[in-house]
């Protein structure tokens, strides 16, 4: 009787782990999709493809690569005082009335942010004012976000 009993809890005890385990991992995948879908609705392939290729490794990597006076490399790149100065005062404050959602993206994806919310014209008004190319300033101005969102609040770099 006794084992009867014991038998019994044991069997409950092992159903509702298996019922547990289940729920926790069926609403993890749930969470998951819910995760991709929003990303791929937001990024479908072929935009990130082009986001990422274009802006980062052209626009950013490449001009900064080429401009260490302006930018040092480390997990990013991190703007020098130099490179700091050459963000107008109007822009820094374009960029800092950018929505959040915009902000919070990774940095990768910030050469794309840049450009659809400040608008080529307004980028092109910046290289021309500075002696610039038009790369340099969208990787200055991408790295300058990156270094000034919520998730990096990095200051510049010093010369040293």
């Amino acid at each position: 009787m006794i084992g009867e009993i014991t038998g019994v809890i044991s069997l409950s005890f092992t159903a509702l782990g298996f019922i547990y385990i289940f729920g926790f991992w069926r609403g993890q995948v749930d969470s998951d999709r819910k995760f991709f879908r929003e990303c791929m609705n937001n990024y479908p392939p072929a935009k990130m493809y082009t986001m990422v290729e274009t802006l980062w490794n052209v626009y950013v990597l490449d001009a900064l690569h080429h401009r260490p006076d302006l930018a040092a490399r480390g997990s990013g790149f991190k703007l020098k005082p130099q490179g700091e100065s050459l963000v107008p005062d109007n822009v820094k404050t374009m960029l800092a009335k950018m929505p959040d959602e915009l902000k919070n993206h990774e940095d990768i994806v910030n050469g794309y942010t840049v450009v659809t919310y400040l608008g080529l014209a307004t980028i092109e008004t910046v290289a021309r004012e500075k002696g610039l190319s038009l790369q340099e300033t969208i990787a200055i101005l991408s790295t300058y976000l990156n270094n000034h969102t919520n998730h990096n609040h990095s200051a510049p770099v010093n010369d040293s």
